[in-house]
């Protein structure tokens, strides 16, 4: 098999298969089960009784695919209440904060599904990352929900407010903290290529695109646009997770059937 045919095979990029080659890299563990599997060969296998026995009392147990499978329904979802959100937003602004008191419920309502949808969504990244073991995107993630959850909060709690010039501040400083969080929580995608592949870079530098837009604040409808497509790709990491675990469950059945006979 070429270095092409495994990476193709793996998802694990061509880039990173030569530096391991090259003995350039000490590869993460994960990385050396998802090399393995793509060469059709059980990790179990080149893992001493002692180490595996080490590796499972120490390790945490990996997430369901569940998570993962909730996770993309959640982010759909989030997507969609968040386009029609931004709808709402400018309406919001283009009536000067006065529009009718069924609107304000509505906005509330579709908020506070927003979060909660959001939580889920970021939940499949917390998992991916304990499965690819990614520290980083594991902190970028919990930063990313609780910044969408405060702004979710303040955007609830302007609704009411009469002169929106004084809205510039807080939305200001916003940007700023939601920008510099999406950086990290991209370069953190970026990280997950070697398991997940290509998508994750795109996603990667996608985030970051948009973080850094929104750090300027005087670009950040360029910043929320590209936040578009950036969810989108960041669905299909979630499933792609999901069909990992799915590959990895078949082939552990598969082996202890083997073993039974």
């Amino acid at each position: 098999m070429t270095q092409e045919e495994l990476a193709t095979a793996s998802r694990v990029s061509a880039r990173t298969i030569q530096r391991i080659e090259a003995g350039e890299v000490l590869p993460r563990m994960s990385t050396v089960k998802i090399l393995l599997e793509a060469l059709g060969k059980d990790p179990e296998l080149f893992s001493s009784p002692t180490s595996t026995i080490m590796n499972t009392s120490a390790k945490p147990a990996t997430p369901g695919r569940n998570v993962l499978l909730i996770a993309v329904f959640a982010g759909a979802i989030y997507l969609a209440v968040e386009i029609i959100l931004s709808v709402l937003d400018v309406l919001w602004l283009t009536q000067s904060g006065e529009w009718a008191p069924w609107l304000n419920l509505m906005y509330i309502s579709l908020t506070i599904v927003m979060m909660m949808a959001y939580v889920l969504f970021i939940r499949g990244f917390i998992a991916l990352s304990a499965i690819f073991e990614n520290s980083l995107l594991k902190i970028a993630c919990y930063f990313m929900a609780v910044t969408i959850i405060s702004i979710g909060v303040l955007d609830i709690s302007t609704l009411r407010s009469e002169d929106i010039d004084l809205l510039l501040i807080p939305y200001g400083a916003a940007a700023v903290l939601l920008g510099s969080v999406m950086i990290i929580f991209g370069v953190g995608l970026i990280r997950l290529q070697d398991g997940i592949g290509e998508l994750s870079r795109a996603a990667g530098v996608m985030e970051i695109l948009a973080g850094c837009t929104l750090v300027t604040v005087v670009l950040f409808f360029i910043g929320y646009v590209i936040t578009v497509p950036a969810t989108i790709v960041e669905i299909l990491i979630l499933y792609r997770g999901y069909e990992y675990l799915s590959r990895s469950a078949s082939s552990g059945n598969l082996t202890a059937a083997e073993h039974a006979a």
